[in-house]
């Protein structure tokens, strides 16, 4: 059995999909799998599929279901002890692998790997200065270290990055298939039971930038929808470490999306909630 499990799920994605597999194949750590799920792809990502000559790919065409049920296919169909994922429109930077096992192997305690990207266009030309802003964000996110409130607010977590024990999966359960967006809801299960480990510098993957990302409306529905389910779990729960300051920071987020989004009323409102609960920064989404 191979070590690390590689997946990649695509939908329409073949004019980038070969940067994504060749950067995985061409690890220098070679003891893994690829798993490519392709999620009801009507482009030529079959014919791609097909030019790979290589025992370590496993290709699994399906009905488009969504990223989600894609990512819980190949969760379900991995082999490896450890668990990566590298969207169809991004690819590894060389030595990933090696750089995020070493980590782990000296952090037994922890359950997930990850670290920081350079932005690319959609043609892979370097974009520096977007990528400085973007690393001090994910820097700054990680100051503290990861936890459940820190997340709940700011969840830098780039799914092209993370390296995840598979007992993790076992423990805290699949990626929801009822949300937006899928990843956010697992980061912040998993760093319930859980440490993370950031890796700052140098970048683990190229993050291409391109008109069919997640669009601002789907992405902040997903983070609000995430949000609402995660105060919820709050009120079943007592055992939540940091369940006020969780609270406080699911409203700012929520406050700060609504915003973005153009709904006032609605910043507004919950903007309130943050302000009641100790976040005076919320003022600026109330107004």
């Amino acid at each position: 059995m191979p070590l690390v499990s590689a997946a990649i799920i695509t939908h329409n994605r073949a004019h980038y999909l070969d940067d994504a597999i060749s950067s995985v194949l061409g690890q220098s750590f070679r003891d893994l799998e690829l798993i490519v799920v392709d999620d009801g792809s009507t482009d030529g990502t079959p014919d791609l599929l097909d030019r790979y000559d290589d025992p370590r790919i496993r290709y699994v065409r399906r009905e488009h279901r969504g990223k989600a049920v894609s990512r819980n296919t190949a969760v379900e169909l991995a082999q490896g002890e450890l668990i990566a994922f590298c969207d169809s429109d991004d690819w590894w930077v060389p030595g990933r692998l090696e750089r995020e096992l070493a980590a782990l192997e000296r952090n037994p305690h922890v359950g997930m790997v990850h670290g920081q990207v350079e932005l690319v266009d959609e043609d892979g030309r370097p974009l520096p200065e977007e990528t400085a802003a973007h690393g001090a964000i994910f820097s700054a996110a990680h100051r503290n270290g990861a936890t459940y409130a820190s997340y709940a607010f700011n969840c830098c977590c780039l799914s092209s990055t993370i390296l995840v024990r598979r007992e993790v999966f076992d423990t805290v359960g699949p990626y929801d298939s009822e949300l937006p967006i899928e990843d956010y809801d697992f980061y912040l299960r998993l760093v319930l039971d859980y440490e993370v480990l950031f890796l700052d510098s140098p970048p683990l993957a190229w993050y291409r930038m391109h008109q069919d990302k997640t669009g601002d409306q789907v992405l902040g529905a997903g983070q609000i929808r995430t949000a609402e389910k995660h105060l919820a779990l709050l009120d079943e729960r007592a055992d939540i470490p940091d369940a006020r300051l969780a609270r406080r920071n699911f409203n700012l987020m929520i406050a700060r999306t609504w915003r973005v989004l153009g709904d006032r009323r609605r910043a507004r409102a919950a903007a309130l909630r943050a302000l009641r609960l100790g976040a005076p920064q919320a003022i600026r989404f109330a107004l």
